[in-house]
């Protein structure tokens, strides 16, 4: 947890990698057990959706780069399957990888957190 210092910088730094932490620890199981998304609806701020998988869990999620989100949403009204295929941790957070959607590039969106219970 955050030491809270007294440097909203690097205090919010730390709030951003506990984070990550948690949500990596979730990641290879839904890779593992194949859970597929079931819906992308629109999120708290603009370029940010909820990603709903099959067993609750649902993110909040951007596209990196810009136009996944209308692909993944394109493929879920094809009534395609789509599963979260990877994900990767980088310096700037989590990165998932989905396979099921149609294109040259696969979607590729950063995890921008959990979403909070309705």
């Amino acid at each position: 947890m955050p030491s809270w210092d007294g440097d909203p910088a690097r205090d919010w730094a730390e709030v951003e990698r506990a984070l990550a932490d948690r949500l990596q620890v979730l990641l290879p199981g839904l890779v593992s057990r194949r859970v597929p998304v079931r819906a992308l609806e629109a999120g708290p701020v603009r370029g940010v959706g909820r990603l709903r998988l099959a067993d609750g869990t649902t993110l909040l999620v951007s596209s990196f780069p810009p136009g996944g989100l209308a692909r993944l949403m394109r493929a879920l009204v094809d009534q395609r399957a789509v599963l979260v295929s990877s994900w990767v941790r980088d310096r700037e957070g989590l990165l998932l990888t989905l396979g099921g959607v149609p294109g040259r590039q696969p979607v590729r969106l950063r995890v921008v957190g959990p979403d909070q219970p309705d």
